[in-house]
């Protein structure tokens, strides 16, 4: 790799360039709430807000003042990652009342302490509105999630609740279905996708991949399991992951199976003070195939007869801000028409609390994404299994 003064010409998320910080940047950047919607649409100016994006692997809480400008912000790893990676392994890990209460309040303790430590600021939040996939949604709720992880995976608590957290009167975000929780719908009403005609497509990388495809008449929802490869935090960031494999590809180091060549196959190849193995690869690959095979069902499903049909795509948290979308489209996580189309729109799951909280209006907008919504079930599509062994492969589709 060639190197430009004192950084790498492709960053690993190292923390080693200068300046100093970039690291504690990038964790800022995916958590920042950054594609805010217009102030016109708050009906409820002089109300101060806290926001909280639930996330599987990291917690991210955001104080707002009365005319919506972010005063404090509060990230922090999710505590319930002792008891697993993924919703998975902590469903399973809630069949045992005492860990589901354990799961309960460190998720709640959190909270509160980002809420104590916005007040020592000067905030005086009225509220809390909490976004997160179904299962971070229940635990925190205290609800038993078994029915999230099993056939016919039955959601009985979706609709929007109350509760108390710190003191403060706590809102979780209306869900849409056991794969497809409230930070989703946070993230529809923060791009307006449920208000224009075009048909877009909102993707959501992390340990969990959902996908929302659609307009103001009809959405289709999903939600796939990619697994730890896309989130940030690690030694290796999920986008600098496919910028790295693109670029082993154009080197000849790489197949289009995601075979490293020899003599690199066995110990891995050192870039920027990192090692890419092929065990990281592989992880790369099942989760890009994920995502590729969710993408195409979606489409399929929906009727369309090509991806050129979709004409936006929302690229949400920090894996899409720093996405290389070339190296995106060369690997074949993104299909090729849309590589024009996309953008990046930070934290979806912030934004759209913000504004579940400062409008009725969204509030009821939130209600009728229900209507107007269907959930795929990736399990029985007929072609999902077939298109995900296929999307293993690197290469542009």
């Amino acid at each position: 790799m060639s190197y430009q003064g004192n950084r790498c010409q492709i960053c690993t998320g190292c923390g080693k360039c200068a300046p100093a910080g970039a690291l504690e940047e990038r964790m800022r950047v995916i958590t920042s709430s950054f594609c805010l919607p217009e102030k016109e649409n708050v009906v409820r100016e002089g109300r101060e807000l806290a926001v909280a994006d639930l996330g599987t692997t990291t917690i991210a809480v955001e104080w707002y003042d009365g005319s919506g400008e972010k005063r404090g912000e509060y990230v922090c790893s999710n505590p319930q990652r002792v008891f697993g990676a993924d919703v998975i392994s902590r469903i399973q890990a809630a069949e045992n009342p005492m860990s589901r209460q354990q799961m309960r309040q460190s998720v709640r303790r959190v909270l509160a302490e980002g809420i104590e430590g916005f007040r020592q600021q000067g905030g005086n939040p009225e509220q809390l509105i909490v976004a997160g996939n179904t299962t971070m949604q229940y635990l925190l709720s205290g609800h038993d999630p078994v029915s999230l992880g099993t056939a016919p995976f039955a959601a009985e608590y979706l609709s929007s609740e109350k509760l108390e957290i710190g003191g403060l009167e706590t809102v979780t975000m209306p869900g849409l279905s056991a794969f497809v929780g409230g930070d989703i719908t946070a993230g529809i009403l923060a791009c307006g996708m449920d208000r224009g005609k075009e048909i877009t497509l909102l993707v959501d990388l992390g340990t969990n991949g959902e996908m929302v495809l659609g307009n103001r008449e009809k959405m289709l929802c999903c939600g796939t399991a990619a697994g730890p490869a896309f989130e940030g935090g690690g030694d290796i960031w999920g986008a600098d992951m496919i910028a790295l494999t693109a670029r082993l590809m154009e080197l000849g180091l790489v197949d289009d199976t995601g075979l490293l060549a020899e003599p690199y196959f066995e110990q891995g190849i050192s870039i920027g003070g990192l090692r890419i193995t092929q065990e990281r690869i592989r992880q790369m690959q099942t989760a890009k195939a994920a995502i590729c095979g969710g993408i195409n069902a979606l489409i399929a499903a929906y009727g369309l007869q090509d991806p050129g049909q979709v004409e936006r795509v929302y690229l949400a948290g920090g894996f899409g801000y720093f996405l290389d979308v070339g190296a995106a489209v060369s690997l074949g996580l993104i299909p090729r028409k849309l590589e024009g189309r996309v953008k990046a729109v930070g934290n979806t799951a912030l934004a759209g609390a913000w504004l579940f909280g400062s409008s009725f209006q969204v509030q009821e907008r939130a209600e009728r994404l229900c209507q107007i919504s269907q959930i795929l079930n990736l399990a029985e599509c007929r072609y999902f299994e077939s298109d995900f062994v296929d999307a293993m492969y690197l290469r542009r589709i």
